[in-house]
């Protein structure tokens, strides 16, 4: 029998090989979801940080039902009315404008009347007036198949922002290839406009070059603008909390989802503006609007009850669409190029390189876990250190610190690189293995 057996056995290399392979191949979703969790946690943790340079250049003005009603009209509102409300918005002189509702269909039928040759006139007038006008665009071939996309007459005065794609999972991608060319997403096609009167570095030269960079992955801000008091009434608003306190629960919730609370009322974190608000006829308030607009990157949205334009944010649930396309412009205007973003996989493989790094992990805290049983079985030590290898492993505090450290290394220089970190969640909560021994003789006692 030897006198020092191999750390190791066969069946143990088995386990491993299992382990990586479910790290790997991802059954059921069950380390996509840890590793999503983890995203959203850290996301939540920094949102009170999250710096305020971005949040003075943007604006969305929503469209609900208050402004319906108010206005006695219905939804998908009548092309007349929206020439209305644009014309309203074009008199507040925006650096540029996006509009996240999708021209499809012509409601006039026939009769102009009914508004869509007026709202094509007023759209033309934000190209005569040299205000980029941008609107939703699908990426399709109208017609061809069903489907659907702006209508010509619109087309002709506006420049594409594609809102739909696929393939990038929670990311946001600067620019995707369609059926109609590689078409630009509207967070970095506004993005170009900021650009224009402010110094960015590395921009892509066109939307093919921005398609080969990586997806944003979009941090979110917690903190309102001091405006957004004197626009609205925010007392419904989630205030942010101890920040300990705070670390603690978004910690629990994201272990435990059905804590979750983050659907709780947190104002989306980009200064809003009801519809409503452009209709002010005192000259205070248009004064104070026009404060808010006037020079801005305007986004337009829709918050309606009845339709599903809605995005999930791990800092607010719910919200309209249009905020996600805010808050990808708000990580460009303040991280420019170096915004947060996945490495690109390995060619051939759905993996890449801080996949590694999280692997590499595992394998430490599995051969910390295998000398710790050597100790406790009264083996040989493993190593020449003798001395030091009987005191560190005696405890498994100090494997559990060298983890935490480990980990803490890998999250620094990531984030110093813009590399989304690793799942934080994950590692710690398998770390805890370490500790299996004390807490089976925890609820071994008394036996």
């Amino acid at each position: 029998m030897s006198k020092n057996p191999p750390l190791f056995n066969p069946r143990r290399y088995l386990l491993a090989i299992f382990i990586v392979l479910l790290a790997v191949l991802d059954p059921f979703g069950l380390a996509s979801s840890s590793d999503k969790a983890s995203a959203q946690w850290l996301n939540r943790m920094s949102s009170s940080k999250y710096p305020s340079t971005g949040q003075q250049h943007i604006t969305v003005v929503l469209v609900d039902d208050a402004y319906l009603m108010r206005n006695n009209t219905s939804w998908p509102m009548p092309y007349n009315e929206q020439s209305k409300l644009f014309k309203r918005l074009l008199a507040y002189k925006p650096k540029a404008v996006f509009v996240d509702l999708l021209y499809s269909h012509d409601h006039s039928l026939g009769d102009p009347t009914r508004g869509s040759q007026l709202l094509a006139n007023v759209f033309e007038r934000y190209q005569r007036r040299g205000i980029p006008l941008l609107l939703a665009n699908t990426g399709v071939t109208r017609g061809e198949k069903g489907q659907a996309n702006t209508l010509e007459q619109f087309a002709a005065f506006s420049q594409p922002g594609l809102v739909v794609w696929d393939g990038v999972d929670d990311k946001y991608p600067l620019a995707m290839p369609t059926a109609l060319g590689v078409m630009e997403t509207p967070a970095l096609a506004m993005y170009r406009q900021f650009c224009k009167d402010a110094p960015c570095t590395d921009l892509p030269e066109d939307a093919e070059a921005a398609s080969r960079l990586q997806p944003i992955a979009v941090q979110w801000g917690l903190k309102l603008a001091p405006e957004q008091a004197q626009i609205a009434d925010i007392r419904h608003c989630a205030a942010p909390r101890n920040f300990v306190l705070d670390w603690v629960a978004q910690l629990l919730q994201a272990v435990f989802w059905k804590l979750d609370d983050s659907a709780q009322a947190r104002c989306p974190y980009s200064l809003t503006l009801s519809a409503s608000d452009l209709e002010v006829s005192s000259p205070e308030d248009q004064a104070l609007v026009a404060g808010l607009l006037r020079d801005r990157l305007v986004m337009v949205g829709a918050s309606i009850t009845s339709t599903g334009d809605v995005v999930q944010s791990p800092v607010h649930g719910l919200i309209p669409g249009v905020y996600l396309h805010a808050m990808a412009l708000d990580n460009l205007i303040n991280k420019g190029m170096d915004y947060e973003r996945e490495p690109a996989n390995f060619p051939g493989w759905n993996l890449h390189w801080v996949d590694v790094l999280e692997l590499g992990l595992l394998a430490l805290i599995i051969v910390l876990k295998a000398l710790h049983a050597r100790r406790l079985a009264g083996l040989h030590t493993w190593t020449r250190w003798r001395r030091q290898e009987i005191r560190f492993f005696t405890s498994p505090y100090p494997s559990w610190g060298l983890v935490m450290l480990m980990l803490l290394v890998v999250c620094g220089v990531l984030y110093l690189n813009h590399i989304t970190l690793v799942n934080v969640l994950g590692i710690v909560l398998l770390s805890l293995a370490l500790f299996s021994e004390r807490i089976d003789a925890f609820f071994d006692r008394g036996r």
